[in-house]
């Protein structure tokens, strides 16, 4: 269901305060396309606080979600004051979806963030990439791509040999772990990255799910948007993001190198 939609049939269970900012966006639906959460949350007489309680109502994550579903919401279903030049076909609406969530990615990650993460890497002793399922060829894509620059890694999503691994990895080296779920093994990860955390092995988390439990043993979360749990489609896919974040960091770690 759309972000429109949603305000309109949960209007009166909000506060006082929450209204106000939903009476707005129902009003002005396009000011959120070009507008911080500041610029809204101001006009409408309201708080950041009472924008983030709402999107949470409405099974957002934050802002950054609520603006890209509304952007959605206002090009598939011609919202007011849009005047759309023509129908959108099936595959520009896949397209619009898949680059309106590349485009929420600088929102998720900065790019101290991005530095900081290149920095890690740049300056690891030992190297390594864990994956498991379909999320180890996130972590697999990242090594390759590290290893044809000249920065020697290991990937893997063997558990024996992680286990291994976290035996010999300490200070100096550096673990990046990619859960985008937190399924797929998250005990493995979580009693992993405590070994690893406690040998002094600098240890990055890389997901799509806020406050996963491994998260309090990671030196560095990075949380990037998640297209698979997108409420009008099932079937997008949530390495398109990752690719792209992974494109973003190589530029930061090539730029380190260069000096």
């Amino acid at each position: 269901m759309d972000p429109i939609t949603l305000l309109k049939s949960n209007f009166d269970s909000f506060t006082k305060s929450e209204q106000k900012l939903a009476r707005y966006l129902l009003d002005n639906p396009t000011a959120v396309l070009t507008n911080t959460i500041d610029t809204i949350t101001k006009a409408a007489g309201s708080s950041n606080a009472a924008m983030v309680r709402l999107c949470q109502k409405l099974g957002l994550r934050g802002y950054a979600e609520f603006k890209f579903s509304m952007q959605r919401a206002l090009i598939a279903h011609s919202a007011d004051h849009v005047d759309p030049e023509g129908p959108v076909s099936p595959y520009q609406e896949i397209l619009n979806a898949y680059i309106g969530y590349i485009n929420q990615i600088p929102q998720f990650v900065s790019q101290e963030e991005l530095r900081r993460m290149a920095k890690s890497i740049c300056e690891a002793r030992r190297l390594v990439f864990y994956g498991a399922n379909r999320t180890f060829l996130s972590a697999q894509q990242l090594s390759h791509r590290l290893r044809r620059i000249g920065i020697f890694n290991e990937a893997s999503q063997d558990w024996i040999v992680m286990s291994d691994d976290s035996s010999i990895l300490s200070e100096g080296d550096c673990c990046v772990l990619f859960t985008m779920k937190g399924r797929g093994g998250l005990d493995h990860f979580t009693g992993l990255a405590s070994s690893l955390k406690e040998r002094g092995c600098t240890v990055i988390l890389v997901t799509m799910t806020a406050n996963l439990p491994i998260a309090k043993y990671a030196d560095q979360v990075i949380l990037l948007p998640c297209p698979s749990r997108d409420p009008s489609a099932n079937f997008y896919e949530d390495q398109v993001v990752t690719y792209l974040f992974i494109e973003l960091l190589l530029y930061e770690v090539t730029r380190l190198l260069q000096g």
